[in-house]
């Protein structure tokens, strides 16, 4: 009971800081950002057109939750492959980007090719199905991944080292070969313009409220296949503890293959969300979002799934509140300094459990 009301109290303690640390950065830049509307006539138009129209801290904070959310969808893919095997994967923000180019690839009106052959072709599938093929073919690159390359390097025992170095390896063969088939320049899944509806101060278009949507019955299907259905568990005890689950009879490198699968899979949604939300996708976008997936892992706590998502949606909610006062090429720097301030405090993380040393 102690031990749970330690956590508990923890958790809270926590959560309180990360919020004071946002009010704190706040407060400090708040006075900077005044004197700088006041010296620039645009600035001041800008602001009282904002003033005017919504406020903008509130819209910030809605556009953080929904990169929050669709960040998690990756993160929570990365958090599981490291509960299960113990590998930093640097190779799975090309996943993210992987699912959103075969979608762009299925579904665009554009001539397109595929690698080393002499001619174009139009494939042009409507959006929905177009996903829906470029989320399997990704659950089925992460199996073939599993299959030809980690699978045989856990059963000749490489270190971890090694492994992530594979993993460094295979993002660079990734984007480049991602490149090298799409090209150097962002794409767009859709051309079409989404209106945008006003709720209070807060402007969202139909096609964000769809991406939340999809991406809050993605996430809440994570946690009940984790917590209740018997593959969910199974997946649980090998994060936990790999030897004693083998030794209940659990089929680790199956329990692990599935875990691929499903990482490959949401981390392909949400590429194709992240690219409707942000209207377009280069070829290297993933690899720029490795770093915060990295950090909401971390943040919520290395190997917990539940801890993703809380991490992602404080590194989403940082990230975009801090463009209100700061400059918006900040907004990923301010959101890694709180990372870096919690963990001062809380090393193993929000939800993360402490071990003892010695």
């Amino acid at each position: 009971m102690l031990a749970t009301l330690d956590r508990r109290t923890l958790l809270k303690a926590a959560l309180v800081f990360v919020i004071a640390a946002i009010g704190f950065v706040a407060v400090v830049t708040l006075g900077g950002g005044a004197e700088a509307a006041s010296a620039d006539p645009e600035v001041a138009t800008t602001a009282a057109t904002t003033a005017a129209g919504g406020n903008i801290l509130l819209q910030n904070l809605f556009n953080g939750v929904v990169f929050g959310l669709l960040l998690a969808l990756a993160s929570v893919g990365l958090s599981l492959i490291y509960g299960t095997t113990g590998l930093s994967n640097f190779a799975h923000g090309e996943m993210v980007t992987f699912g959103a180019m075969i979608t762009f690839f299925l579904a665009t009106q554009q001539p397109v090719s595929l690698p080393l052959l002499p001619f174009s072709f139009t494939v042009g599938l409507p959006l929905i199905p177009a996903a829906l093929i470029g989320i399997s073919i990704s659950a089925g690159f992460g199996w073939l991944q599993d299959k030809v390359i980690w699978s045989q390097l856990r059963r000749r025992r490489v270190a971890m080292v090694q492994q992530m170095i594979v993993s460094i390896g295979l993002s660079l063969a990734l984007v480049n070969l991602i490149q090298w088939w799409i090209g150097g320049r962002p794409v767009r899944l859709t051309t079409s313009i989404d209106p945008r509806n006003q709720y209070g101060p807060i402007s969202v278009g139909n096609v964000t409220l769809m991406s939340m949507a999809i991406a809050i019955v993605a996430l809440l299907g994570v946690a009940y296949f984790l917590q209740r259905t018997r593959l969910g568990r199974a997946t649980r005890a090998v994060s936990d503890n790999p030897a004693l689950a083998s030794a209940s009879g659990i089929k680790v490198d199956s329990i692990i293959r599935i875990v691929w699968v499903m990482a490959a899979g949401l981390a392909a949604l949400g590429g194709i969300l992240l690219a409707l939300y942000q209207q377009g996708i280069g070829f290297d976008d993933g690899t720029q979002l490795l770093l915060l997936m990295f950090a909401a892992v971390t943040l919520g706590g290395l190997g917990h799934p539940y801890g993703a998502l809380v991490g992602s949606l404080i590194i989403g909610i940082v990230a975009e509140v801090s463009t209100v006062w700061l400059p918006p090429d900040l907004k990923f720097a301010t959101a890694l300094g709180i990372l870096i301030v919690v963990l001062l405090f809380r090393p193993q993380g929000i939800l993360g459990k402490s071990e003892r040393v010695g």
